[in-house]
């Protein structure tokens, strides 16, 4: 152990042995941060989506299709002053009674909060094809664009959901 504090690597000290190695992203070339990377946050209500037919809204029989999200994850990076976090969603799509075959959009957003600051937000459409007798369909939405300053990532809270709109506010 003291022989980490001489060491010129600060990681000797954490892992004096060497052993396991940062994990290093294919695509940027640098190390992913585990300990910073702000947990995904799925707000009340925001796990769940149904479309209905125009004017029949709460109506369960003019629903045609519904949404949820079963399982998020993230990778976090930084590269200078800026994090950038790939964060992946998994859910299912279902037609209701008013639906039929053919590609929905179900609509995510991504969004980073620090206090009351929005630092990101993007709504995005997210495209899934039901299939003519398939009861359910899987997606998967991505997005591997979410950054803001680095100096925030232990403050700033990761939200992700389905947000009907509209798509021009943060």
């Amino acid at each position: 152990m003291i022989a980490g504090c001489t060491s010129s690597d600060p990681r000797a000290v954490l892992n004096p042995g060497g052993g396991q190695q940062a994990a290093i992203d294919p695509v940027t070339n640098s190390e992913v941060v585990q300990g910073t990377c702000p947990q995904i946050i799925l707000r009340e209500g925001t796990a769940y989506y149904s479309k209905f037919a125009k004017g029949g809204d709460g109506d369960p029989a003019k629903i045609i299709h519904q949404a949820s999200i079963s399982d998020t994850t993230r990778q976090c990076r930084i590269s200078g002053d800026q994090m950038t976090i790939t964060v992946a969603v998994s859910g299912r799509v279902v037609a209701g009674p008013a639906g039929k075959a053919g590609t929905v959009e179900v609509p995510v957003r991504v969004a980073v909060i620090e206090g009351e600051n929005v630092l990101y937000s993007e709504l995005q459409k997210q495209p899934v094809t039901i299939l003519e007798g398939m009861p359910a369909e899987q997606f998967i939405f991505t997005n591997a664009n979410v950054s803001f300053p680095a100096a925030s990532a232990r403050t700033a809270k990761l939200y992700v959901g389905f947000d009907p709109g509209p798509y021009n506010t943060p």
